[in-house]
């Protein structure tokens, strides 16, 4: 094999790596985060290869791209075109598996997929990109009954039990966080848990930030679409009593359940919403904190693309993710905790001080973090265990 990662003993390896994204793999969420690793692979020196029932890029990939859906096919919902597009794929990739190290197959993949992947004998490599539904849906009810509110999360006992049986047939598991980390651990499942991370693709420079003039707004940016699970609940009940200096702007706001219950929160002048939007580095660059009080997460991608803007970020434990357990640069406390809360936004909005000091530490952790480091030690990481274990 050519040069790529150090064995247990000593030798080079170069992994072929298949993956495979039944879902269509965009340039933004799973799909960007799919993409951004298996791009940092390559630049590792490993050979991956992407199988997806869509190819909804932006740009050429320095990795073979299978695709069903091209040509007329790619102007049509994926709705419309997935009874066809995805058992090809799923096809295209069982005919090829056998050319691969390893198949690293995405949570999109059904459990037939998984089942002959691991009967392939080709070693199977899942991909937890949040906490296990089991764990996430006792998290979520309690939310939702909290505010009085019907769960609306679609988490079933059926999806947990596809998902359950999806990390039985794993051999190993990449965890991109240390909630991820603890909620796999508890699953019994007998895989081997790869702890990584997600990451961004760090700007080499950036703007400087002008500093704020006195009683000027300072902007507290909120990004998500799973507004009650990432705990936007907590910090608009915070709203109700900050600096008049303090602006929320929220970003993906899309439960209407929470219209209702803060109606008077959403009516503040200091307080604006707008729905999804694919334009987040706006709302970054016109921000002066994110703010992340997050229930249940995997490793969010908001946090690293923040705090390589050089934006302090201010997160539950959960919300910090792997950068802020491994390296202290993420503002990180009980957000569920109102008054601690709201105390730490009123710090925020009135030191400069404070900000740029968080801002530059998230900064500079940010750099490790660079989808071209993440991408070299998680491959290195599996190229080490399948060694190991024999399987390479």
């Amino acid at each position: 094999m050519a040069a790529g990662t150090d064995g247990h003993d000593g030798t080079e390896r170069r992994l072929r790596i298949h993956a495979l994204m039944s879902m269509p793999c965009a340039a933004i969420g799973v799909g960007a985060t799919c993409r951004s690793l298996l791009r940092g692979a390559v630049m590792a020196g490993h050979a991956p290869s992407l199988f997806t029932s869509r190819d909804d890029g932006r740009q050429t990939e320095p990795f073979p791209l299978h695709s069903h859906a091209g040509g007329l096919l790619s102007a049509l919902p994926h709705r419309l075109t997935r009874n066809w597009t995805v058992p090809r794929v799923h096809r295209d990739f069982m005919t090829r598996i056998e050319d691969a190290d390893v198949a690293y197959l995405w949570p999109s993949v059904p459990a037939g997929l998984f089942r002959a992947a691991h009967e392939s004998g080709v070693p199977v490599v899942g991909e937890a990109i949040n906490t296990r539904m089991a764990d996430a849906k006792a998290i979520l009810d309690a939310a939702f009954a909290s505010l009085g509110l019907w769960p609306s999360h679609r988490i079933t006992p059926d999806r947990i039990r596809i998902e359950e049986e999806n990390q039985r047939l794993s051999d190993y598991i990449f965890s991109p966080s240390p909630a991820t980390d603890a909620s796999l651990a508890r699953s019994g499942a007998g895989h081997r848990i790869l702890q990584s991370s997600y990451g961004v693709w760090v700007p080499p420079t950036l703007p400087e930030r002008r500093p704020k003039a006195p009683g000027e707004p300072v902007t507290f940016l909120f990004v998500g679409l799973s507004c009650i699970r990432k705990g936007l609940h907590h910090l608009l009940e915070a709203w109700k009593d900050v600096p008049r200096t303090a602006h929320l702007r929220v970003a993906g706001m899309n439960q209407p359940e929470l219209w209702n219950v803060f109606a008077g929160v959403f009516a503040q002048d200091n307080v604006s919403a707008i729905g999804f939007t694919p334009h987040t580095a706006a709302e970054y660059a016109n921000a002066d904190v994110l703010v992340l009080p997050s229930l249940e997460e995997g490793d969010p991608l908001v946090v690293y693309e923040a705090a390589a803007r050089g934006l302090p970020v201010l997160a539950s434990a959960v919300g910090s993710g792997r950068i802020g357990a491994e390296t202290g640069a993420i503002c990180t406390l009980d957000t569920a905790d109102i008054p601690a809360l709201r105390q730490s936004i009123a710090n925020f909005t009135r030191s400069e001080d404070l900000r740029r000091d968080w801002g530059a530490r998230a900064r500079a952790a940010s750099l490790e973090f660079d989808w071209s480091k993440v991408a070299k030690r998680r491959f290195d990481l599996l190229a080490k265990a399948l060694a190991q274990d024999g399987r390479i």
